[in-house]
């Protein structure tokens, strides 16, 4: 049948000889094809890297967007404008228990949320925690999503997560509380760089649905861009800092049927802080949700319960936070809009140039920031 067709090509010879003439050119064409769809690889990557690693992320719109926790049963919270070193402007909100006293006495949530929507978002969540937990509850926009000024990036993130940690223990309501950090897929991924950078300001860790890094990230989200993850500048490479934690009580809470982050990456989370650096076991602590996703695993049954069993063993039973010195105090510029649950009023901070490591005559409260209330006006 070979030696068929090739006779009515024109022979053998003629005919190989033909295909030999144009293998330069089927080769060259190959080369440039594949080496187009790899620079274009590269390319989405390189230029569009933040979009997918920040889905959610999107400019200031206008107030009526604004989701209030006094709509979830919450009236008591301060809506919190802070200017980063870097000068953007972030929002977030305290939310606080009935009376200043009872806001000095509990327990602090510092929460994270995912790389999609905002803290509107995650008011419900907050609810659940401020009832069960009978905590305070502070809650950021990064920069970029919902109402916060800028655009999301690893480096940015960082820098409002040590922004706000610095307002917590400049408030003189939350400045000596104990300090649990709360995240959710990337929000875990925050937690955990602010803690391992400021160990002894933190009770504990609560760790949702979080990744190794995103660079590990990317081949079970995107298979087709596994071979250049090595261009990726979003690293978020918590399976480097979990490492550096050694004391700090965590808690995982992973669903195992996570869609998006898999499971697995959570499992070796949790591996690696079970010892710290001198193989000494950790207080840490796993939790699974058979039928968790990576949305709806704060849904399952037991998520709360197991959230409030750890609390009780750990949070309650930790020693009182001693102050440490190590944060600065806020800025005169820095402002907060506080809010009695109907009227959002305008007050201003007047810690100067304070910190409590140049304050060493006055108490941590007396040296953390002070606010004054100003011009008040209906939201």
């Amino acid at each position: 049948m070979l030696y068929a067709i090739l006779a009515y090509l024109g022979g053998a010879e003629e005919t190989l000889a033909s295909i030999a003439s144009w293998a330069p050119t089927i080769t060259y064409y190959t080369v440039v094809v594949v080496s187009g769809l790899v620079v274009l690889a590269v390319t989405v990557v390189w230029m569009f890297q933040r979009d997918m690693v920040y889905p959610a992320a999107f400019p200031a719109h206008s107030r009526d967007r604004v989701t209030l926790p006094s709509q979830f049963g919450m009236p008591h919270f301060d809506d919190i404008r802070l200017e980063t070193p870097d000068k953007v402007l972030i929002r977030g909100y305290l939310i606080k228990r009935a009376t200043d006293e009872e806001t000095r006495r509990a327990s602090t949530v510092m929460y994270f949320h995912a790389n999609a929507g905002n803290m509107g978002h995650r008011l419900p969540v907050a609810k659940l925690m401020y009832d069960m937990l009978g905590c305070n509850v502070f809650m950021l926009s990064y920069r970029g999503y919902g109402l916060s000024d800028g655009h999301p990036s690893e480096a940015g993130i960082k820098t409002d997560a040590l922004t706000a940690l610095e307002f917590i223990r400049s408030h003189p309501l939350t400045a000596n509380t104990k300090l649990v950090a709360y995240g959710q897929s990337l929000g875990g991924a925050v937690a955990l760089d602010i803690v391992a950078a400021n160990e002894p300001e933190f009770a504990g860790i609560i760790l949702e649905n979080t990744f190794l890094s995103i660079r590990k990230l990317i081949p079970s989200v995107l298979p087709i861009l596994k071979w250049v993850t090595f261009l990726a500048s979003e690293k978020w490479d918590s399976e480097k800092v979990v490492r550096q934690i050694n004391s700090v009580p965590t808690l995982f809470l992973s669903g195992l049927q996570d869609d998006l982050v898999p499971p697995p990456h959570m499992r070796k989370l949790y591996e690696l802080l079970s010892r710290n650096q001198d193989g000494k076991r950790m207080k840490v602590t796993w939790e699974e949700f058979a039928t968790g996703k990576h949305n709806d695993t704060f849904a399952q049954p037991g998520y709360f319960e197991a959230i409030a069993k750890w609390w009780k063993d750990t949070v309650d039973a930790a020693d009182p936070y001693v102050p440490t010195g190590r944060l600065v105090a806020l800025e005169p510029r820095d402002s907060i809009e506080k809010s009695d649950g109907e009227n959002i009023y305008r007050v201003e901070s007047a810690s100067a140039d304070k910190s409590y490591a140049n304050s060493e005559r006055e108490s941590p409260v007396a040296a953390a920031t002070s606010v004054s209330e100003s011009s008040k006006k209906s939201d």
